[in-house]
């Protein structure tokens, strides 16, 4: 029942959407956003969208949801090149809704394809409010309205949704610590905001666009299906599949601050860009692979024992000196006789030494494939350290 609840809500969301909606005057910006707009039950709700800068004319939609319903009660266009909205609209639980083309820092380019980004607030009565809407909100937000229709409060709701999301991406982040809401978090270091948490959300906006245009090279591919991917792991907790998380990680290493930060100067006149180089030097060490990895047959010519993260190599005895007891983090390892790893021989994950050997009987003869990365206990993963070998 659910499942059949959330698909109503989401089909309704959709269909509201691409219905449009009554148009709402804004209010004036001049001398400040005011508080009470009309003067009736409307109040502003202003903000901006980014995933960087969502460009002049793309389209906000609001929607108030109640219960298993939703109705559009207001629709505006973003007003610069800066991603700023500002509509009036009727307190309560309300979607916000925004769909345009971006400015991608790492190219210094605008997107030729639009995306839909969404955020939820929850809006109090004849209360200003100021929200950004970003790629993280959209990564909670369905699994927020899903908490919230099975009667969580809002607070608990987008926390728990929240935490989801940065459970899902520590695969390639780990544990960084951020301390305000996702509608919280800008790129730059406005008034009312945490730079920390600025620059976590600079980051994955910026690694997201990296992992887009890189992989869009060598097949279709769009922010789109990027986004509607990791919303989905988020939604039924699953974690991201190996082949986005490659492009993720990979993407990292590409990641140049100083061009990103110059990139948004350009556009952002006049303000404090996040550091996201802070982010990047502390996400990196954690993805890279574990280090000289060497294979070699045993002394009786029965097994093969493989060797990584020490200085010799398994055919050296002098090994035996360097196993260790990880701390902090275990190996993932596979065998398998098909390189791209599909049908493991060997699966195992938790493994707690550098060192790691198999008798050659369980393995069929012919060529095989090993491969191993670490697993760090905040949830990050490293890239897989690979190589091959034939049993006799």
């Amino acid at each position: 029942m659910k499942k059949i609840t959330q698909l109503t809500f989401f089909l309704l969301v959709a269909l509201l959407l691409s219905c449009g909606g009554e148009s709402y005057p804004a209010a004036s910006n001049e001398g400040g956003i005011s508080g009470t707009g009309n003067g009736g039950s409307k109040s502003s709700l202003s903000g901006s969208a980014y995933k960087g800068p969502f460009i002049q004319d793309g389209e906000v939609n609001v929607i108030s949801i109640e219960g298993d319903n939703g109705s559009v009660i207001a629709n505006s266009q973003i007003r610069d090149n800066l991603g700023d909205f500002i509509l009036e609209v009727e307190p309560g639980l309300l979607s916000v809704s925004a769909t345009g083309r971006f400015y991608d820092e790492t190219e210094a380019t605008y997107s030729e394809e639009s995306v839909t980004l969404k955020a939820l607030v929850n809006k109090d009565p004849e209360q200003q409010a100021s929200i950004l809407v970003n790629a993280l909100t959209l990564l909670s937000h369905d699994l927020a309205v899903e908490l919230i229709i099975q009667g969580n409060s809002y607070e608990q709701a987008t926390a728990d949704a929240q935490s989801r999301v940065k459970t899902v991406l520590a695969a390639v982040t780990g544990d960084i610590p951020t301390s305000q809401p996702f509608i919280n978090m800008n790129i730059i270091n406005s008034p009312g905001t945490t730079p920390e948490d600025n620059a976590y959300s600079l980051y994955i906006s910026s690694l997201f666009t990296e992992a887009v245009n890189e992989r869009s090279i060598e097949e279709p591919y769009t922010m789109t299906t990027l986004l509607n991917t990791l919303r989905e792991d988020v939604i039924n907790n699953n974690p991201i599949d190996d082949v986005t998380l490659l492009s993720l990680q990979e993407a990292n290493g590409r990641l140049d601050a100083a061009s990103i930060q110059q990139n948004l100067e350009a556009v952002l006149i006049g303000e404090t860009i996040a550091p996201i180089g802070e982010v990047i030097e502390t996400v990196s060490p954690g993805l890279v692979p574990p280090s000289n990895l060497t294979t070699s047959v045993n002394t009786t010519g029965e097994a093969q024992q493989f060797c990584f993260d020490m200085t010799v190599e398994c055919s050296n005895p002098e090994h035996k000196a360097e196993i260790i007891t990880a701390v902090g983090y275990a190996y993932d390892l596979q065998i398998d006789d098909n390189a791209d790893f599909s049908s493991p021989i060997v699966n195992l994950t938790d493994w707690r030494r550098n060192f790691f050997d198999v008798e050659h009987a369980s393995l069929g003869s012919g060529t095989r494939y090993f491969r191993v990365r670490k697993s760090y206990d905040d949830g990050q993963l490293s890239l897989w350290a690979q190589t091959d070998f034939v049993v006799p």
